[in-house]
């Protein structure tokens, strides 16, 4: 009976504690954040692995992609996607088909989603925690974890890793309540970018027979 209210109250200790924000790993968020919002445009190379946990399946594809403020343009595989601040553009080359679409603000932070919030973390969504240093690729790492605050996201946890000295992102982990894994890794990065408005707009014009659909 002893043992098992000192590890009730012991529960209740941890999370506690757990529930606190992490004044280091807030520190460091926002200095990443600051950092992130001051670059005019960054371009960066990028590899996002799925690992399927359940099945077993993994797949991989790279990328890349040019951003400034919240507008981008990502492409990864036969597929561009563009975000001129308003409109979300979908072009699959094989098919020759472009989706025009208004950008859902419901869907969990996956990188695909929206690619500018791994890049300026919004730290009042999440608790966060630091475990610590670590070294990835010759790079010395913050490892940060994230937990969201709203728990019917569909995912639990997201790992950063954080370069140290140039506080510039090196890896994301999504980890999903359903056991699938999304790891993103920036392979390169260039924030001297230069990029203009038009980079970030589907010229639907330029594209002789594409077939549009329009589901705004």
């Amino acid at each position: 009976m002893k043992i098992i209210v000192t590890s009730f109250f012991l529960s209740i200790i941890l999370c506690s504690a757990f529930a606190q924000q992490d004044p280091e790993a807030k520190k460091i968020l926002d200095q990443f954040s600051k950092k992130s919002k001051a670059y005019t445009a960054f371009k960066a190379d990028f590899t996002i692995t799925m690992e399927n946990h359940q099945s077993g399946e993994k797949t991989e594809n790279s990328g890349n992609i040019l951003l400034k403020g919240n507008k981008y343009k990502m492409q990864i595989n036969n597929s561009e996607i563009y975000f001129d601040g308003k409109d979300v553009y979908s072009f699959t080359r094989e098919s020759n088909e472009v989706s025009i679409m208004k950008p859902n603000k419901n869907k969990d932070d996956n990188f695909l989603n929206d690619p500018s919030k791994l890049f300026n973390i919004y730290t009042k969504d999440y608790k966060f925690r630091l475990l610590g240093e670590t070294n990835e690729n010759n790079h010395n790492c913050y490892e940060i974890d994230l937990y969201p605050i709203d728990l019917n996201k569909k995912y639990s946890i997201i790992k950063l890793l954080i370069d140290k000295d140039k506080l510039e992102l090196i890896s994301a982990k999504t980890i999903m309540k359903s056991g699938v894994h999304y790891i993103l890794k920036i392979t390169s990065f260039n924030n001297n970018a230069v990029a203009i408005d038009k980079d970030f707009s589907f010229d639907i014009k330029t594209h002789k027979g594409v077939e549009v659909v329009d589901m705004r």
